[in-house]
């Protein structure tokens, strides 16, 4: 029997676990949806209760036996949210992740998980390789480098918009060849002319503040004002002695 693995979605510090489903790509308890709105598990069955009419059992959400409950037990029934439903949800949640949840569950949930483009070549992130090496994205992507492989396509992170590496998955497997990578799956577009932009007005704009003129404190007017006083007093007191030596 073929063990179904699940998907893991980082939402800001958290991590929504999505599991694999045949006929709606994949389903997310209630607890998990909660984790990736930032809301409480009952947050989200009100909202399903009070807007009953939004949420379409079989299409947004599925009732399924729960296989821990024990016969006797209460919560035979849980509910598990689909893809749809979970976009859906966001609609009725306010809350401070809400919109990053519903931007990513609308990028990376319904666009990523599809099929690539025909003639598109396997492709990898460093984030994909930093997965499945057990090392940070940087370090891999220093590795990449070291090696010799050039990114070929780009994609723009769904946490910031701004454009990424994507690396071709047979030059990547060479270099670890026992390693199981999962290929890049959501939109790959031809070359890095994009990501080149924006690494290079990073740097610059790093240089800048680093090379900028440090500005030295100034003097305030009480400040000028004592040494100007202090100055007046010296010379009383030269004019003074010049009249002693003087009488």
């Amino acid at each position: 029997m073929t063990q179904i693995l699940p998907y893991v979605l980082e939402v800001g510090t958290q991590e929504v676990v999505l599991t694999p489903d045949p006929t709606h790509e994949f389903t997310a308890t209630t607890e998990q949806v909660a984790l990736g709105y930032g809301v409480s598990p009952s947050t989200i069955r009100e909202q399903k209760r009070s807007n009953g009419e939004e949420f379409v059992e079989g299409k947004h959400f599925l009732s399924v036996r729960n296989p821990d409950a024990r016969p006797g037990q209460g919560a035979q029934q849980v509910t598990l949210w689909t893809k749809r439903g979970i976009v859906r949800l966001g609609f009725f949640i306010r809350s401070a992740r809400a919109r990053l949840f519903r931007d990513m569950a609308e990028d990376l949930v319904i666009g990523v998980m599809t099929a690539p483009q025909a003639g598109t070549p396997a492709l990898i992130s460093a984030r994909g390789v930093s997965a499945a090496v057990g090392i940070p994205p940087r370090h891999a992507s220093a590795t990449l480098r070291r090696q010799g492989i050039e990114a070929t396509h780009h994609f723009l992170e769904s946490r910031c918009g701004a454009p990424a590496y994507l690396y071709p998955l047979p030059d990547v497997q060479a270099i670890w060849p026992d390693v199981t990578f999962t290929p890049y799956q959501g939109e790959a577009r031809p070359g890095v002319a994009a990501v080149v932009r924006v690494v290079g007005a990073a740097a610059r704009t790093k240089a800048a503040n680093r090379h900028q003129p440090r500005l030295l404190p100034t003097d305030t007017s009480t400040e000028q004002l004592a040494r100007r006083l202090l100055s007046l007093e010296a010379q009383k007191k030269a004019v003074l002695r010049e009249l002693a030596a003087l009488a």
